[in-house]
């Protein structure tokens, strides 16, 4: 019994002559590493408020033929779905002059200019991809607009509703759309060629 007595001593005294020994090991073992985030600055978050853009569309209506126009947009962000935007579109009317007797109702080759704003909101997102190696967001949006055409010499509140399908990528974007739209100029009623429908490409940028 004496022997295993001398060597618990010993052992007990070894432990209480070096504490350092042991404190270290425990806290070689349990001292937790701290790791940080590589975005320590919030301006390092690149952050996207709109995009803008240019696109050509085809318009359609009865009584007229069909037509090119050209497109300038603009949508700013106004949440995870919603975005207000403004447009602004020129595309020749008509070509050949139109009357009734002796009373010009079209003189030819009128032009029609459109300025307006609305809002989107875009009711289904994703992502897809071409190749099957890159994915790109994608979201459906419906859009109502308001404004003002300016057709030849007379003028009109615009009215437009229709669907947009966008694809974005890192700082690119590229859309189609088709929409629905009427014009309440006078002049237009009467003869019937105050509304119709459009669909379009355009292409743009974020901000």
């Amino acid at each position: 019994m004496k022997p295993f007595t001398i060597l618990l001593s010993g052992l007990s005294l070894g432990l209480f002559l070096s504490p350092q020994a042991f404190s270290a090991q425990v806290q070689e073992i349990y001292a937790p590493q701290v790791k940080t985030a590589e975005l320590t600055e919030k301006e390092a978050v690149d952050v996207r408020h709109g995009t803008w853009g240019i696109g050509l569309v085809h318009q359609s209506q009865e009584n007229l033929s069909a037509r090119m126009g050209l497109n300038l947009n603009i949508h700013w962000f106004a949440g995870e779905q919603w975005y207000v935007l403004g447009e602004y579109q020129y595309a020749p009317f008509n070509s050949e002059e139109l009357s009734s007797g002796s009373t010009v109702l079209l003189e030819a080759n009128e032009t029609a200019t459109v300025l307006a704003g609305g809002v989107g909101y875009a009711f289904m997102q994703g992502a897809g991809s071409f190749n099957g190696r890159k994915s790109f967001p994608w979201q459906v949006a419906l859009e109502g607009l308001i404004g003002r055409q300016d057709t030849g010499s007379t003028t009109g509140r615009y009215t437009g509703l229709g669907l947009s399908w966008q694809v974005q990528t890192n700082s690119f974007w590229v859309a189609t759309g088709w929409r629905l739209y009427a014009s309440d100029d006078s002049r237009l009623k009467a003869i019937d060629v105050n509304s119709g429908a459009q669909w379009g490409v355009s292409f743009g940028s974020s901000f």
